[in-house]
């Protein structure tokens, strides 16, 4: 299979229409006519990454954050992307990005935290106005469950080692609002929906102030680990037995941090 394929295959699960305008998807470094058949993941595209995705003997990586997000005036081949693309070149591996287009799509990042929440009327926080699906989720639970016993479902099903809650100490939830990754600009389309829980990562002072003030419980999670829940899926529905393995891989942005 071809680098061309991979991008092709992807398109089909999480089209490249469905990106954000500032963001960069697709290929970031290689040659569409390069042969792959196996193919690493993984949330960042980090030189730790590529050393790994080479031993594991893999052509191309496709992580979720893009190598690059804006123009360089300089490549300085010594660290950063810089030397991501270095190591790219002399292994002959292609580095491909998956990030907003993933984080819309119908069955995308926040779709399958939802599912992983047994959600149900699962529907997108904010519709894409460039077709099917959306940015975050929206949908019910079952029954109305106490905070305490969502929270712990929560940090259960996205393997979370850490929850950061603001607001009331004793609530009933029944609609959850969420968004992978950084949502913090999608927490009026969660108060609109009458959401009873707001989850997300990397959100502002500010932000959360907001949503408590106006009656909205916030749940702030790790980014990495809210994001690498739909890793394992994605490599699933990119795998073709015998063209292409796909190798999900645990490299992120940042150690795990160290909770005092």
């Amino acid at each position: 299979m071809k680098v061309r394929d991979i991008l092709d295959k992807i398109d089909l699960i999480a089209p490249f229409a469905l990106a954000e305008d500032w963001d960069n998807c697709g290929l970031m470094a290689g040659d569409p006519d390069w042969e792959v058949r196996r193919l690493a993941l993984a949330l960042d595209p980090l030189p730790e990454a590529l050393e790994e995705a080479s031993r594991r003997e893999c052509q191309a990586l496709l992580s979720h954050h893009p190598l690059f997000f804006r123009p360089f005036r300089s490549l300085d081949f010594s660290h950063g992307a810089g030397k991501v693309v270095r190591m790219a070149a002399q292994a002959g591996m292609a580095v491909l990005a998956a990030h907003t287009n993933w984080d819309s799509a119908e069955r995308g990042v926040s779709q399958i935290l939802a599912r992983r929440m047994k959600l149900v009327s699962v529907v997108p926080l904010e519709p894409s106005a460039r077709g099917a699906g959306g940015m975050g989720a929206v949908g019910d639970l079952a029954a109305v469950a106490p905070l305490r016993e969502v929270l712990d479902r929560i940090k259960g099903a996205w393997n979370l080692t850490r929850i950061d809650y603001y607001g009331p100490a004793d609530c009933g939830i029944l609609r959850i609002a969420l968004c992978g990754g950084s949502g913090g600009g999608l927490h009026p389309a969660a108060l609109s929906v009458k959401a009873d829980l707001y989850v997300t990562a990397d959100m502002k002072y500010h932000e959360i102030l907001d949503c408590v003030r106006s009656g909205l419980p916030v749940a702030v999670v790790d980014h990495a680990e809210m994001e690498s829940v739909a890793l394992t899926e994605l490599a699933r529905r990119l795998a073709t037995p015998g063209e292409l393995d796909v190798v999900p891989m645990d490299y992120r942005g940042l150690a795990a941090p160290l909770h005092v």
